[in-house]
Order: structure tokens, then C-alpha cells, then sequence
């Protein structure tokens, strides 16, 4: 099934307010899961566990990509790992073929945007969703009002004329 910028900004919208976990990709919030994402990146997991996040989808900034990349169809599928494609935000630029400076940005809906070390989903109309941090979530922000410094064109997904 091919991806496409549509189906990512669709994904992106499903998650709004969902919870960041660090290293995360659209699994499912659990206790356990928490267990070994604290064990594997204990300097990011400084908060603890509550259960009212129980089988919310978990996300990372790149993980909100990883996630729509991995699911079979619908927002709310498990997500399967493929190594080909498990990238840090600053891989993921990397990987853009198309890219310029957030000044030279097209009006193109599912575009990606970039700072060092994180990424976002640019929706359209000036608007970013984003998993921008435990604090805060996966958000809708607006362009303007964040520091990107970058965009690209996801290597991974079909970008209509």
C-alpha cells in the first residue's frame, strides 16, 4: 500500500494529544512498555508510569513518521518495525532528496519540517503537527511560531501534483 502525504497529515491529526515517550513509534502505552523504554533511555524516562495512558499510541518526534510508515491501513493498527527506514530526525532530513531552508518552504501539505534533532509534520495553512516532548505531547503548532530551520520531502511517501 503506498504512503502517501494525505495518509501522513491524516495519522499526524489521529494522534493530537496523545502522549511523547522517547523511542516510540505507535505502540501501544503500557506498563511494560514503559519498563523498557526507561530501562533502554533512562535519561529521557525521568517521569512515572500512570495508567490513564494505558493503550494510547506513544509516539517520538520521528516516531510520528515511523508510526504512519509502519501501519497497515488505519491510525489505530500496530505498527510493524522495518529497520530500512528506522532514521533519527536528523536522518530523516538526510534522507530528503527535495529540501531547502524554511524560508524557500512550498504550500505542500505532509511536507516534513526540521531543527537539529527534531522533526514535524507540516499540515498546511501555517500548521505543524508535532510530537514535541513528554511536557507537551504530540501538539498542532503553528510554523511561524517555532524555530524550524528546514524542510523536506519524506523519501518514504508520494507527494501529489
Amino acid at each position: 500500500m503506498a504512503k502517501t502525504a494525505k495518509g501522513l497529515i491524516e495519522y499526524a491529526k489521529a494522534q493530537l494529544g496523545k502522549p511523547y515517550w522517547y523511542g516510540a513509534f505507535g505502540q501501544a502505552a503500557s506498563e511494560s512498555f514503559y519498563k523498557q523504554k526507561k530501562k533502554q533511555y533512562p535519561n529521557y524516562y525521568k517521569w512515572e508510569y500512570t495508567p490513564e495512558v494505558a493503550g494510547q499510541k506513544v509516539h517520538d518526534c520521528v516516531g510520528l513518521i515511523k508510526g504512519y510508515l509502519w501501519c497497515d491501513s488505519a491510525a489505530d493498527t500496530t505498527p510493524t518495525y522495518n529497520p530500512a527506514q528506522d532514521i533519527s530526525a536528523n536522518g530523516m532530513f538526510s534522507a530528503c532528496v527535495t529540501k531547502g531552508t524554511i524560508g524557500t518552504m512550498p504550500e505542500v501539505p505532509g511536507l516534513l519540517v526540521f531543527m537539529d534533532g527534531h522533526v514535524g509534520v507540516y499540515i498546511g495553512g501555517g500548521e505543524v503537527i508535532e510530537a514535541r516532548g513528554h511536557k507537551y505531547g504530540v501538539v498542532k503548532t503553528k510554523l511561524a511560531n517555532r524555530a524550524w530551520k528546514n524542510w523536506g520531502y519524506c523519501p518514504f511517501i508520494l507527494y501529489e501534483e
